[in-house]
């Protein structure tokens, strides 16, 4: 009577064979999670870009017809922007916006505030300051909006009927019109262009 049972070249094959299929198992499994991985990243990315322009829209959208005082220097202006001011590696923009949330007057403030736009260190970033006229030598508050910034760009229309578009806003009123513009180092140029309600 003959002994049933595996050879020792049926073992071998058998565990040849569980290899093979615990490998390819491996490696669908790790492209699974690399692929949730990156779709993540990219999920969180475009959340970021889009939570970034719904508070550009409300600012510029809102710009009011109220202009910076600084006693010491004279100066009244309602835009300040140019290069490399606030500190900005590009562009940087100081205003006044309007609609503050503050629900039945409740909170001790304005609904008006002024709030600051720059680029640093690859960061596009923006200041609020705590009141409308602000202290000579005192900084807004700076918060990251977003991260994997190359370039921010301003152009303006100081006219409705203006053809182009100029880099600079005329001093004495807001501008008919503001051409927001970053470059992401992944997604490349995102612009928006906002047209402000003013006094004519």
């Amino acid at each position: 009577m003959k002994n049933s049972g595996f050879t020792l070249v049926e073992v071998l094959v058998s565990i040849f064979i569980f290899a093979i299929l615990a490998t390819g198992s491996y490696q669908v499994l790790q492209s699974a999670v690399q692929t949730d991985e990156v779709s993540g990243r990219r999920i969180d990315r475009l959340a970021a870009i889009q939570k970034t322009f719904m508070i550009v829209d409300r600012d510029f959208s809102q710009m009011a017809h109220r202009n910076n005082r600084y006693p010491s220097q004279g100066v009244r202006r309602y835009v300040w922007a140019a290069k490399n001011i606030l500190n900005s590696d590009d562009w940087g923009i100081e205003f006044v916006r309007n609609s503050l949330l503050n629900p039945g007057a409740m909170l001790n403030r304005s609904e008006l505030q002024r709030v600051a736009y720059r680029l640093k260190d690859g960061e596009l970033q923006r200041g609020t300051y705590d009141r409308q006229d602000p202290i000579e030598d005192r900084p807004p508050a700076w918060e990251t909006l977003i991260t994997g910034v190359s370039r921010f760009e301003l152009k303006f229309k100081n006219a409705r009927n203006a053809k182009d578009w100029s880099e600079f806003a005329r001093e004495g009123t807001v501008p008919a019109g503001v051409l927001f513009s970053i470059t992401l180092d992944d997604y490349g140029k995102i612009q928006r262009v906002y047209m402000v309600l003013r006094d004519e």
